[in-house]
């Protein structure tokens, strides 16, 4: 970050790596609020926007003359802008009451970092903007599936999730049913998987600021929130999933995409075959080993004996469910048996570090 001598704006640089990032202007005479703002998304949002700063209307209008902004995000002191909107911007308006007037697009501004840049990118959107930028790299596909439907399965695939976040950027995607997610986590979601379908089957590839509308941080981990109607998990078509997998694999900047899958979902086998890797949650027993075979069997008649062979069993026994009558807190799985399990499917390790 470095200042151009006035104090007036800033402009983040993410050392020398030249990648083509959503430029977004914040222009607010509150300095406190104004300088928030830009904080969080220095911090957070810097791979994918470049954000500049005023406090003055005089130094904005220099600079958008040179250059235009992707978005511009104006409050107090900047209403002269609302004249200024061009084609070559988009202009949201920063309001301090959450009951929005008719001026546009327009944001509720004292709410949480994260909704305001959900928010931003929903309108950005919704004007179809073109994607921030696309990343080439190699992706890493991980699928996680319990065939005896363990209560354990989504613990330990947001274990994993949080064990892999710690090294490289991961995306976590549930494609089960009845998450829970909005209750135990404590948030109120207002787009989930389903509002991302839909967006991209009618939108098309431009899933950048789709996807930003849409996910969501939970320590360090970004996820899509689950379809809160279940019903559309299986309403929605077998070529919709594979579309999503192949977007979020060809045009993100993720490095590791976790689908925890629930009931098999049109096109599950499929998209079971696009993983790197699979981890198969099992519980003990001779009901949950009858399971297994079963689930074995299906994938040898139906000549997916490769996909048998990526896919590492990650045990649990009957005292391990106890760890759901427990307070659900990420954080801590990591140190305990499902960090360890994870831990243990992955690098081969055992006991917790």
């Amino acid at each position: 970050m470095f200042y151009d001598g006035n104090m007036d704006w800033f402009l983040y640089c993410d050392g020398g790596v030249k990648l083509k990032k959503v430029t977004i202007a914040i222009c607010d005479m509150q300095e406190a609020y104004r300088e928030r703002l830009a904080d969080y998304l220095i911090r957070k949002k810097s791979k994918e926007a470049q954000i500049s700063v005023f406090s003055v209307r005089r130094r904005f209008t220099e600079r958008q003359k040179e250059q235009p902004f992707d978005i511009v995000l104006w409050g107090k002191g900047f209403e002269a802008l609302k004249e200024q909107e061009t084609q070559d911007s988009l202009y949201i308006f920063l309001s301090d009451s959450p009951e929005l007037e008719e001026c546009g697009a327009a944001i509720f501004k004292y709410q949480s970092a994260g909704e305001i840049w959900r928010e931003i990118f929903g309108f950005y959107m919704e004007l179809g903007k073109k994607n921030a930028f696309i990343s080439r790299k190699e992706k890493e596909i991980i699928g996680i599936y319990s065939p005896t439907h363990s209560r354990l399965q989504t613990p330990f695939a947001l274990t994993m999730a949080q064990l892999l976040s710690a090294e490289k950027r991961t995306l976590y995607v549930n494609l089960g049913e009845w998450a829970g997610f909005d209750s135990w986590l404590e948030k109120d979601y207002h787009r989930d998987l389903a509002d991302l379908m839909y967006l991209i089957s009618d939108r098309g590839v431009k899933i950048r600021g789709m996807l930003e509308s849409v996910v969501h941080t939970v320590n360090r981990l970004d996820y899509i929130p689950p379809m809160t109607d279940a019903q559309l998990l299986c309403e929605t078509s077998a070529e919709d999933y594979r579309s999503l997998l192949r977007l979020l694999a060809q045009k993100t900047d993720y490095e590791v995409i976790l689908l925890d899958f629930g009931v098999m979902i049109p096109g599950f086998f499929s998209l079971l075959e696009q993983c790197t890797s699979i981890y198969g949650v099992m519980d003990e027993g001779w009901m949950a080993r009858s399971q297994c075979m079963q689930f074995e069997e299906s994938m040898v008649k139906g000549n997916l004996v490769r996909l048998a062979e990526k896919m590492v069993a990650v045990a649990f026994t009957s005292a391990d469910a106890g760890l759901l009558e427990q307070e659900p807190v990420m954080q801590q799985w990591l140190y305990g048996t499902l960090g360890d399990r994870a831990r243990a499917a992955r690098y081969g390790q055992h006991g917790a570090n």
